[in-house]
Protein backbone atom coordinates (compact mmCIF):
# COMPACT_ATOMS: atom_id res chain seq x y z
CA UNK A 1 0.00 0.00 0.00
CA UNK A 2 0.83 3.69 -0.80
CA UNK A 3 1.47 6.09 2.32
CA UNK A 4 -1.43 7.47 1.20
CA UNK A 5 -3.18 4.12 1.49
CA UNK A 6 -2.16 3.85 5.15
CA UNK A 7 -3.50 6.99 6.49
CA UNK A 8 -6.43 5.91 4.76
CA UNK A 9 -6.32 2.77 6.70
CA UNK A 10 -5.90 4.85 9.30
CA UNK A 11 -8.50 7.07 9.25
CA UNK A 12 -11.11 4.73 8.61
CA UNK A 13 -10.47 3.57 12.22
CA UNK A 14 -10.39 6.62 13.69
CA UNK A 15 -13.56 6.83 12.52
CA UNK A 16 -15.13 4.10 13.42
CA UNK A 17 -13.90 4.01 17.47
CA UNK A 18 -15.12 8.07 16.97
CA UNK A 19 -18.52 6.69 15.92
CA UNK A 20 -18.69 3.57 18.26
CA UNK A 21 -17.98 6.16 21.35
CA UNK A 22 -21.43 7.82 20.77
CA UNK A 23 -23.30 5.17 21.34
CA UNK A 24 -21.90 3.53 24.51
CA UNK A 25 -23.83 2.03 26.66
CA UNK A 26 -24.88 3.44 30.13
CA UNK A 27 -24.72 0.51 33.04
CA UNK A 28 -26.72 2.79 35.72
CA UNK A 29 -24.32 1.49 39.21
CA UNK A 30 -27.76 2.43 41.69
CA UNK A 31 -28.00 -1.02 43.25
CA UNK A 32 -30.02 -3.50 41.59
CA UNK A 33 -29.42 -7.11 42.43
CA UNK A 34 -29.65 -9.12 39.82
CA UNK A 35 -27.68 -11.77 40.52
CA UNK A 36 -28.73 -15.07 42.41
CA UNK A 37 -26.18 -16.16 45.03
CA UNK A 38 -24.99 -19.17 43.15
CA UNK A 39 -24.34 -16.98 40.14
CA UNK A 40 -22.77 -14.33 42.77
CA UNK A 41 -20.29 -17.10 43.62
CA UNK A 42 -19.55 -18.30 40.42
CA UNK A 43 -19.05 -14.55 38.24
CA UNK A 44 -17.66 -12.03 41.36
CA UNK A 45 -14.07 -13.26 41.79
CA UNK A 46 -13.89 -13.52 37.79
CA UNK A 47 -15.78 -10.30 37.09
CA UNK A 48 -13.36 -8.33 39.36
CA UNK A 49 -9.54 -9.64 37.72
CA UNK A 50 -11.59 -8.72 34.12
CA UNK A 51 -12.79 -5.33 35.27
CA UNK A 52 -9.15 -4.75 36.15
CA UNK A 53 -7.57 -5.97 33.17
CA UNK A 54 -10.01 -3.92 30.52
CA UNK A 55 -8.82 -0.51 32.73
CA UNK A 56 -5.26 -0.63 31.57
CA UNK A 57 -4.38 3.13 30.58
CA UNK A 58 -1.80 1.94 27.86
CA UNK A 59 0.22 4.82 28.23
CA UNK A 60 3.87 3.20 27.22
CA UNK A 61 1.93 1.54 24.28
CA UNK A 62 0.63 5.28 23.09
CA UNK A 63 3.87 6.58 23.73
CA UNK A 64 5.29 4.01 21.06
CA UNK A 65 2.73 4.34 19.03
CA UNK A 66 3.01 8.21 18.94
CA UNK A 67 6.80 7.36 17.81
CA UNK A 68 5.49 5.37 15.22
CA UNK A 69 2.78 7.34 14.14
CA UNK A 70 5.75 10.44 13.67
CA UNK A 71 8.23 7.92 11.81
CA UNK A 72 5.53 6.92 9.22
CA UNK A 73 3.61 10.40 8.90
CA UNK A 74 0.74 9.06 9.98
CA UNK A 75 -1.24 11.27 13.00
CA UNK A 76 -4.51 8.78 12.23
CA UNK A 77 -2.24 6.08 13.70
CA UNK A 78 -1.67 6.96 17.26
CA UNK A 79 -5.18 9.02 17.19
CA UNK A 80 -6.80 5.45 16.34
CA UNK A 81 -5.02 3.58 18.83
CA UNK A 82 -5.64 6.32 21.40
CA UNK A 83 -9.81 5.97 20.77
CA UNK A 84 -9.35 2.04 20.80
CA UNK A 85 -7.54 2.04 24.30
CA UNK A 86 -10.42 3.96 25.56
CA UNK A 87 -12.52 2.04 24.11
CA UNK A 88 -10.93 -0.93 26.32
CA UNK A 89 -11.03 1.42 29.50
CA UNK A 90 -15.00 1.82 28.62
CA UNK A 91 -15.56 -1.88 28.89
CA UNK A 92 -14.27 -1.33 32.41
CA UNK A 93 -16.14 1.06 33.24
CA UNK A 94 -19.66 -0.94 31.96
CA UNK A 95 -18.15 -3.78 34.37
CA UNK A 96 -17.29 -1.64 37.13
CA UNK A 97 -20.90 -0.11 37.27
CA UNK A 98 -22.47 -3.42 36.77
CA UNK A 99 -20.36 -4.76 40.13
CA UNK A 100 -21.12 -1.55 42.13
CA UNK A 101 -25.24 -2.40 41.37
CA UNK A 102 -24.50 -6.13 42.50
CA UNK A 103 -22.71 -5.27 45.27
CA UNK A 104 -19.11 -6.90 44.10
CA UNK A 105 -15.91 -4.74 45.21
CA UNK A 106 -13.54 -3.83 43.22
CA UNK A 107 -9.73 -5.24 43.23
CA UNK A 108 -7.03 -3.25 43.67
CA UNK A 109 -4.55 -5.86 41.77
CA UNK A 110 -4.52 -8.82 40.59
CA UNK A 111 -1.35 -10.89 39.72
CA UNK A 112 -2.18 -11.95 36.26
CA UNK A 113 -2.88 -8.07 35.21
CA UNK A 114 0.49 -7.39 36.74
CA UNK A 115 2.16 -9.66 34.89
CA UNK A 116 0.57 -8.71 31.41
CA UNK A 117 1.09 -5.19 32.30
CA UNK A 118 5.02 -6.04 32.86
CA UNK A 119 5.52 -8.13 29.27
CA UNK A 120 3.63 -5.12 27.66
CA UNK A 121 5.82 -2.65 29.19
CA UNK A 122 9.06 -4.21 28.52
CA UNK A 123 8.31 -4.70 25.04
CA UNK A 124 8.32 -3.00 22.17
CA UNK A 125 5.54 -1.81 19.31
CA UNK A 126 4.93 -4.75 17.48
CA UNK A 127 5.55 -7.08 20.86
CA UNK A 128 3.18 -4.89 23.10
CA UNK A 129 0.72 -5.17 20.33
CA UNK A 130 0.89 -9.09 20.19
CA UNK A 131 0.55 -9.13 23.94
CA UNK A 132 -2.22 -7.41 23.58
CA UNK A 133 -4.11 -9.45 21.23
CA UNK A 134 -3.36 -12.63 22.98
CA UNK A 135 -5.74 -10.92 25.88
CA UNK A 136 -8.29 -9.80 23.10
CA UNK A 137 -8.49 -13.10 21.58
CA UNK A 138 -9.02 -14.87 24.71
CA UNK A 139 -11.77 -12.52 25.95
CA UNK A 140 -13.91 -13.89 23.18
CA UNK A 141 -14.64 -17.27 24.50
CA UNK A 142 -14.83 -15.23 28.11
CA UNK A 143 -17.49 -12.75 27.02
CA UNK A 144 -19.78 -15.72 25.52
CA UNK A 145 -19.14 -18.01 28.91
CA UNK A 146 -20.03 -14.72 31.23
CA UNK A 147 -22.95 -14.00 28.86
CA UNK A 148 -24.33 -17.21 29.22
CA UNK A 149 -23.24 -18.07 32.84
CA UNK A 150 -26.37 -15.72 34.92
CA UNK A 151 -29.70 -14.60 33.69
CA UNK A 152 -28.91 -10.92 34.67
CA UNK A 153 -30.07 -8.86 31.89
CA UNK A 154 -27.53 -6.17 32.46
CA UNK A 155 -24.55 -8.83 32.38
CA UNK A 156 -25.95 -10.08 28.95
CA UNK A 157 -26.37 -6.66 27.67
CA UNK A 158 -22.61 -5.63 28.34
CA UNK A 159 -21.22 -8.86 27.32
CA UNK A 160 -23.03 -8.67 23.83
CA UNK A 161 -21.75 -4.89 23.74
CA UNK A 162 -17.84 -6.14 24.12
CA UNK A 163 -18.16 -8.83 22.04
CA UNK A 164 -19.01 -6.54 19.19
CA UNK A 165 -16.74 -4.50 20.02
CA UNK A 166 -13.58 -6.99 20.54
CA UNK A 167 -14.39 -8.63 17.13
CA UNK A 168 -13.52 -5.31 15.67
CA UNK A 169 -10.77 -4.81 18.12
CA UNK A 170 -9.03 -8.22 16.23
CA UNK A 171 -9.67 -6.50 13.35
CA UNK A 172 -7.99 -3.36 14.01
CA UNK A 173 -4.85 -4.76 15.55
CA UNK A 174 -4.51 -7.27 12.44
CA UNK A 175 -4.20 -4.04 10.38
CA UNK A 176 -2.03 -2.54 13.00
CA UNK A 177 0.15 -5.83 13.14
CA UNK A 178 0.37 -5.87 9.70
CA UNK A 179 1.43 -2.79 9.04
CA UNK A 180 4.09 -2.43 11.84
CA UNK A 181 5.47 -5.89 10.67
CA UNK A 182 5.53 -5.44 7.07
CA UNK A 183 9.01 -5.52 6.19
CA UNK A 184 9.43 -8.61 8.16
CA UNK A 185 10.31 -12.17 5.87
CA UNK A 186 7.18 -14.35 4.85
CA UNK A 187 9.71 -17.21 7.12
CA UNK A 188 10.06 -14.95 9.85
CA UNK A 189 6.30 -14.21 10.28
CA UNK A 190 5.97 -17.61 10.13
CA UNK A 191 8.16 -18.10 12.88
CA UNK A 192 6.97 -15.23 15.02
CA UNK A 193 3.13 -16.78 14.26
CA UNK A 194 4.25 -20.12 15.81
CA UNK A 195 5.67 -18.72 19.13
CA UNK A 196 2.49 -16.62 19.54
CA UNK A 197 0.42 -19.72 18.93
CA UNK A 198 2.90 -21.46 21.71
CA UNK A 199 1.79 -18.26 24.22
CA UNK A 200 -1.80 -17.93 23.27
CA UNK A 201 -2.06 -21.81 24.65
CA UNK A 202 -0.17 -21.19 27.64
CA UNK A 203 -2.09 -18.03 28.25
CA UNK A 204 -5.37 -20.03 27.49
CA UNK A 205 -4.33 -23.03 30.29
CA UNK A 206 -3.91 -19.68 32.80
CA UNK A 207 -7.47 -18.48 32.04
CA UNK A 208 -8.92 -21.70 32.35
CA UNK A 209 -7.61 -21.62 35.99
CA UNK A 210 -8.75 -18.45 36.85
CA UNK A 211 -11.98 -18.31 35.54
CA UNK A 212 -12.97 -22.08 35.18
CA UNK A 213 -16.04 -21.23 37.29
CA UNK A 214 -17.24 -18.70 34.73
CA UNK A 215 -16.91 -21.28 31.95
CA UNK A 216 -18.13 -24.37 34.03
CA UNK A 217 -21.76 -22.47 34.81
CA UNK A 218 -22.07 -21.69 31.04
CA UNK A 219 -21.39 -25.18 29.69
CA UNK A 220 -17.83 -25.21 28.59
CA UNK A 221 -15.07 -27.82 29.47
CA UNK A 222 -11.22 -26.62 28.71
CA UNK A 223 -11.30 -28.54 25.26
CA UNK A 224 -14.13 -25.74 24.19
CA UNK A 225 -12.22 -22.69 25.54
CA UNK A 226 -8.98 -23.90 23.92
CA UNK A 227 -10.86 -24.81 20.61
CA UNK A 228 -12.69 -21.60 20.27
CA UNK A 229 -9.20 -19.45 21.55
CA UNK A 230 -7.33 -21.02 18.68
CA UNK A 231 -10.13 -21.09 16.24
CA UNK A 232 -10.37 -17.01 17.17
CA UNK A 233 -6.02 -16.65 16.72
CA UNK A 234 -6.24 -18.50 13.66
CA UNK A 235 -9.30 -15.85 11.57
CA UNK A 236 -6.62 -13.18 13.02
CA UNK A 237 -3.50 -14.31 12.07
CA UNK A 238 -5.47 -14.89 8.34
CA UNK A 239 -6.37 -11.44 8.14
CA UNK A 240 -2.72 -10.37 9.31
CA UNK A 241 -0.96 -12.22 7.02
CA UNK A 242 -3.04 -11.00 3.70
CA UNK A 243 -2.81 -6.97 4.94
CA UNK A 244 1.19 -7.98 5.27
CA UNK A 245 1.29 -9.59 2.06
CA UNK A 246 -0.81 -6.81 0.42
CA UNK A 247 1.58 -4.30 2.35
CA UNK A 248 4.60 -5.77 1.05
CA UNK A 249 3.52 -6.19 -2.74
CA UNK A 250 2.74 -2.38 -2.94
CA UNK A 251 5.56 -1.57 -1.51
CA UNK A 252 7.93 -3.37 -3.73
CA UNK A 253 5.62 -2.51 -6.52
CA UNK A 254 6.14 0.94 -5.45
CA UNK A 255 9.99 0.80 -5.58
CA UNK A 256 9.66 -0.77 -8.79
CA UNK A 257 7.85 2.03 -9.97
CA UNK A 258 10.30 4.31 -8.84
CA UNK A 259 13.64 2.81 -9.69
CA UNK A 260 12.16 2.49 -13.79
CA UNK A 261 10.67 5.86 -13.77
CA UNK A 262 12.05 8.16 -11.42
CA UNK A 263 11.16 11.76 -11.31
CA UNK A 264 13.48 14.07 -12.44
CA UNK A 265 14.28 18.04 -12.88
CA UNK A 266 16.42 19.18 -15.99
Amino acid sequence: MTELDHRAESRKWFTHFSLRSMTALYVSPMHSPQLTEPEKASVAKSIRQFQLGEGSKGRRLLARGKRYARQANDPFFSAALELFIKEEQQHSAYLAAFMRSQGIPRAPHHWVDTVFRKLRGLAGLELSLSVLVTAEIIAMPYYRALRDATGSPTLKTICRRILEDEAAHLRFQSSMLARVGSRRSSATQRALGSTHREFLQGTVALVWMEHRAVFKAAGYDFRRLRDEALSEFKEWQNARRHMADAYRNESASAAKLQAVSPLRVE
